[in-house]
């Protein structure tokens, strides 16, 4: 699973991206429960925000 860190600035990049359609923008988060830890999300993210979950 993947997570949104603080450095997220809302930019909305990896919305479109997500094939389960997992990520929320405004209060950037991943829904865990459909993610399915592909990996798209964080590939495209302009400031590395977006991690898998426990690394920080």
């Amino acid at each position: 699973m993947y997570r949104i860190t603080e450095e997220c600035v809302s930019c909305g990049t990896c919305q479109p991206v997500c094939p389960a359609k997992a990520i929320k923008v405004g209060f950037p988060y991943v829904i865990t429960a459909k993610c399915t830890d592909c990996g798209k999300c964080a590939e495209v993210c302009p400031v590395d925000a977006i991690v898998p979950d426990g690394q920080d």
